[in-house]
Parts: C-alpha cells; structure tokens; sequence
C-alpha cells in the first residue's frame, strides 16, 4: 500500500504525489516513466475501511484539489454501489440459507452450520457460538483460522467484557479483549462482533466473529450477524421444544417396554423378543409357557387391589428367580405372565421350565402377616424359524385354558384338544371374512371441523360391523382380526372407494364447504401384493389431493410399502398420523413416513383445561407441526372450555362429540345444509 495509501487512509482523506516512486506503484507499474498519483480513501464516518482507490498519470503534474475533489465523489460512489451489491448478495445468500437452520432436529447441527455461514457472508476470519446458561458462558463451535478462540471459554458474565452492552440485546464491535494474566493468547488484537441471540428476553448465547479485515465488520456484517442470531433463536426454541418432546418420548418408551407394576417385560416387549428368538433359533427350537395365576380373581376381589398387586409383584418375584439368565419373562395382562424359553430342542425342555416355575410358587406367600397358597395353570408350546408370535401366543394360550380346564397347577402341551378350543375362539375371525358380502359393514362419518367458525372442513370414514347374532362389534375387536386375515385388504378397499364417492356426491352439493376425506388404512393395504389405493380413489372421481389416509404411530411399516406410499404421495394423497403421542415412536415417525398432518390424541385434549403439563405438551405439539409445516388436528373434544384454550395456543382445527358425533351419510348432509 506504500506510504501514501497509509496517510490516506488515516487521514481518511485524498493524498497527492508529484512523483511517485517506483516502490510506491503495484509491482507491474513500477517500469512506466515518471507519473504523479492519487490515493482515495475508500471509507465512510459509518463504514470505515482499510482500502485506497490508487490513480496513477503519466508525467509529473499533479492531482489538483479540485480534480482530488471529483476523485473522492467519484470513489464514495464506487464504494457505495459495491457495498450495496455485496450487502444485498448477502442478504439474499442468508434469506435462502437461514430458515434452513431450524430444520436441523439437532441443535449442534444448527450452530455447526451457522459459524461457517456468518463466516461465508461476514468474510471474517473466525466465527463462534458461545452458549449462555446460568451466568457461564460456554464454547459450543467455531470454525476459523483464529486459534485463541477455543482458549477463552468458558467465562462467567462477570468476567464477559461488554457484557453490559450485549445483556441488553444489543451488538457490539470493537477491539477483542487482551487478556493479561493469560500470556499465553496472541498479541495481536483483532476486531470482534459480538451479536446476543435472544429467547424470551434473555440471551442464551452469543454469536461473534474475529478478524482483521475491517469491512467485515461495517454496517452490512452487523446486519448479517443479527439476521442470523434471529434465525438462531428460532431453532432454539424449536430446538428446546423437540427436546421436551424426546423427554416424553423416552418415557413412553421405558413404558412401552416394561410393566409398571412388576417391572417385567410387557406385551409388546414380548412380541419382539420372541419374534427375534424365532428369528435367530437356527436349528434350535423356540419354547413358551403362558402361565395363569389361579384363584387370584377370588383373592383379589376379597382382599382389594392393593393386595392382589402385592401378590403379583412376589408372583413375579419367584418366577423371575425360576427361568434361566437367557429367557424372558413377561407379564402378559392381569394375572398373565408368559416366560420366552430360548434355545431347546423338544417339548420335555419346555416342560421342564414349566415345573421349575411350579416348584418356585410351592411355598406358600406372605403378605401383610397371612399366607397363601398359590399355583399357576401353564400351557407350554413349541415354536422354530417359520412360526409367527402371535400363532404361539394363541397356541400357549388355548393350551394354558386346556390346563386350567383340568384343574388348579396342571401343566399342558398344545396339541389338537387344544387346537379345537382356539378355532372355537377364533369363530368371530372367520366371520369376519364374511361379514362385507354379508351386507353386516357399514361406514360412518365424523367431521372435523375449524375451530374458530366451528364449520366442518373434513369427514373421517369410520367402520362399523353389525353382527347377527352379537350385535355391534366394536373396532377395536375386529380391526385386530382383519389385519391378522388379510381381509382387510378387500374392506378397506370397499370403505377407501365409498367415502371417496361419498365425498364426491358432497362436493358437488356443497361446493364452497372445499371438502376432504380422512380413511383409516393399515399397513397390509400399502404392501404389494394389495390393491392399488391410488386406482381406488382415481376410479371415483375424486381429486387425490382432497384425500387424507391416516395411520397411526403403532402401524408396522417394516415391510415392503414404499412404493405404494410413493406413488399415493406423488399422485397428491396427503398421510396424517393419528393418535399422534400414544407410542414412544411418535417424533421417529415423522422422520421416516411422508406425514403432512397429525392428530393429537384425545388423553391429551381432553386435560388441557386443568393440567399445565398437558397443555404444554400439546403446545409443543403444535409449535412442532408449525415448524415442520404440517397440519395439526386436536381429537377427542368435549366441551367449549377444550376449544377455547385450544384456540388460545394456536390450534385450528379439531374433532370430537362436541363438534359432531360419527353419522350416517344422510345426517352428515343434514349438518353440511345447516352450516350453509
């Protein structure tokens, strides 16, 4: 820069030589003849800069004041309009990038990624992000070529210079700090920006940047610094609230696994676990006694609850003490307990255990000062690689029904007595397959309406199976047992295909009400082997868009379903996830299956009026739906008092009897007239 450009520059003024030397040219001027020069400043009072525009004329006549005076217009201009492009590059560069950072479920990843783009659009040598909690301010990334960064944290609020500026919301820029009982820092101090991130008034951390190019640090990098934080704060929030939700997550996964009472393995637990033994028996077999507590009904209803659970939880006791480290045992339901038996090669193996747990329940239980004398009634089966959970569990349970049959501590193999005595269970199961030729299957529609205006938006076809003979039969009965057949593929073909037309009839009488359909499907209709869903719903006319299939969190979608889901999602079905919050899978699920909308269930709506936690809990849920865009419906409300502080946090729309109970076609008809 020569002298010359060094006087300028702190002058903050136009400088005039004669004749310039050659050491003051650039390298590759230094062989013209004789030239006088002019050095302008290109800075502003707001906007101070470290470069000089640099003239050179040929000859000795130099620059007049006047000419100095154009020139330093001329250069103020210049760096405006450069100033302006880079700024607005910028800005466009973070408008495209920064809402990006509140995608990240992790938050790390947000903050990673934030230094190196402050960095990017700052061109400062560094950048960090300190965390701010509890007074202590914390390194949480940097990225640069700034070594000393990493050996300033943590520090207290104390100790933070400038704290009493950025306390308030406010940046600063200036000199960094030399500290000097650290020696061990750099001598050089180079520019910092310091910009708070903000949630709820307070800051929770800080983003900053170092270096020694000092436009870095004008007007349009404070800008930069400040949009950026803003977007922090943001994916914080979401962040703190995806947390919230996790926590939850986890508890529900603990108790997705155990059994409160016993803390042994639970149903769903079991169904894994021997799922995973049959899986990996090899040549082995796979063993399992479904074991029922006898008389314990008499017990309990005569003592209380209190009582029977104390028995159970020594129950559990002595039968975890009876089976080998490597099995399982479960309670299964009530006085149900179920032992996994891993690798044997015959039924005498599984019987064995059955009277090792026999023996364990011999002496006689005390509880409260009285003893009891118990047994168990155990139906053992046999399983290897091919045989399913659920056939065992039915096998165990109808040989545990044989025993008990028998008398009180027998023991039975499942064999073809038992066999007759499960099909005779199973009755309701081949009915089934039936019941739509039969005329016995009817569909209903609960509408879903907006909140505020309370008009119906929506309508979520609901089966029904009447029976002959046993009447109503509710869904969750026969739902399971149509999964189970298969004939669920054909019912909910039939059900998919008469809301669709149903829906179409709707919208031509009611065309302003822009309505849509939400179905219940299961996984089995999205494998292959089923129907085309997509062909059902084109076939009836109706616009796919206007579709919504919902599955619920507890739904296998282990298997091969991605292509129909693809090409359902890519033909413009919408998927909702119902009973959103009942599985520890909740948040998992909505990384892997293409949800638009979801569906908070009703054990939450229905204590928002009463419990803070519940009602942060469907907070959350909805601050997550907004952050991910998708649509967020609250079920199961009752009363006016559920909308209002439903309305209060942002909720839409919602469902439940309070809107309007499951109806026939017709008085759903009658309701669309009404709201008109």
């Amino acid at each position: 820069m020569g002298e010359a450009g060094r006087e300028a520059i702190d002058r903050r003024a136009p400088v005039a030589r004669a004749l310039v030397a050659p050491l003051e040219r650039p390298s590759y001027l230094r062989d013209l003849p004789s030239a006088s020069g002019a050095w302008i400043p290109l800075a502003t009072d707001a906007d101070p800069a470290d470069e000089v525009l640099v003239l050179l004329r040929l000859g000795g006549h130099k620059f007049s004041p006047a000419e100095l005076h154009v020139l330093e217009s001329a250069a103020y201009r210049m760096w405006s309009a450069v100033e302006a492009l880079e700024r607005a590059n910028a800005i466009e560069r973070l408008a495209e990038a920064g809402p990006g950072l509140a995608q990240h479920m992790d938050l790390q990843s947000t903050l990673d990624e934030a230094v190196v783009l402050l960095r990017e659009l700052t061109g400062t040598d560094s950048a960090f992000i300190v965390s701010v909690a509890d007074d202590i301010l914390t390194l949480a990334t940097h990225t640069g070529s700034d070594e000393s960064i990493a050996r300033r944290w943590p520090r207290t609020t104390r100790t933070m210079p400038k704290w009493d500026v950025l306390s308030t919301g406010r940046p600063y820029v200036g000199p960094r700090q030399v500290i000097a009982e650290r020696p061990n820092e750099t001598d050089t101090s180079p520019t910092v920006l310091c910009v708070p991130v903000m949630k709820d008034g307070a800051v929770v951390a800080l983003l900053g940047a170092t270096g020694h190019r000092s436009r870095s640090f004008g007007k349009t990098g404070v800008d930069i610094a400040t949009i950026l934080a803003n977007y922090l704060s943001a994916a914080i929030t979401k962040a703190d609230l995806y947390r919230s939700l996790m926590q939850r997550e986890r508890e529900l996964r603990r108790r997705a696994a155990s059994d409160p009472l016993t803390g042994l393995a639970n149903r769903t637990q079991l169904g894994q676990q021997i799922a995973v033994a049959l899986a990996s028996a090899g040549e082995n077999a796979v063993g399992l006694l479904f074991c029922d507590i006898d008389k314990f009904k008499a017990v309990n209803d005569l003592l209380g609850h209190e009582f029977g659970d104390e028995l159970l939880q020594q129950v559990a006791l002595r039968m975890r003490t009876a089976i080998r480290p490597g099995d399982v045992i479960a309670r299964f339901g009530g006085d149900e307990f179920v032992v996994l038996v891993n690798d044997v090669h015959d039924l005498a193996d599984v019987t064995a255990a059955a009277r090792l747990i026999q023996r364990s329940l011999a002496a006689p239980v005390v509880i409260r000062g009285d003893r009891f004398q118990i047994s168990a009634s155990i139906g053992a089966v046999l399983g290897r690689p091919g045989t399913s959970a659920s056939v065992m569990l039915r096998n165990a349970d109808a040989a545990m029904y044989e025993a008990k049959a028998k008398g009180a501590g027998r023991i039975e193999v499942f064999d073809d007595d038992a066999s007759h005595r499960s099909m005779d269970r199973l009755d309701l199961r081949a009915e089934l397959a039936f019941a739509l030729d039969r005329g016995e299957l009817d569909i209903v529609y609960q509408p879903l309406c907006e909140l505020k205006s309370r008009k119906i938006r929506a309508f979520e076809a609901l089966l029904r199976w009447t029976h002959p003979e046993r009447g109503a039969v509710v869904p969750d009965l026969f739902i399971p047992l149509a999964e189970e057949t298969g004939v669920i593929v054909p019912i909910g073909a039939w059900v998919l295909s008469e809301s669709c037309r149903r829906l179409s009839e709707w919208q031509r009488l009611f065309p302003q009400a822009n309505l849509t359909m939400g179905v219940n499907i299961s996984a089995v209709q999205l494998e292959p082997s089923s129907q085309d869903l997509l062909d059902v719903i084109v076939r009836t006319g109706v616009d796919p868009n206007d579709v919504w299939l919902e599955v619920t969190e507890r739904m296998d979608t282990s298997g091969d379903i991605a292509d129909q889901v693809a090409r359902l999602r890519s033909g413009g079905v919408h998927f909702a996830l119902d009973d959103f919050g009942m599985s520890y899978s909740s948040l998992t699920y909505l990384k892997r299956f293409p949800v638009e909308g979801i569906k908070i269930d009703r054990t939450f709506v229905a204590p928002v009026t009463n419990d803070e936690t519940q009602r942060a809990i469907v907070q959350a849920v909805l601050a997550l739906g907004t952050s991910l865009s998708i649509n967020v419906i609250a079920e199961g409300i009752e009363t006016d008092a559920q909308i209002d502080v439903l309305l209060d946090l942002g909720c839409v729309y919602g469902q439940g009897y309070l809107l309007g109970r499951p109806a026939t076609s017709e008085e759903s008809v009658r309701a669309l007239r009404a709201q008109q």
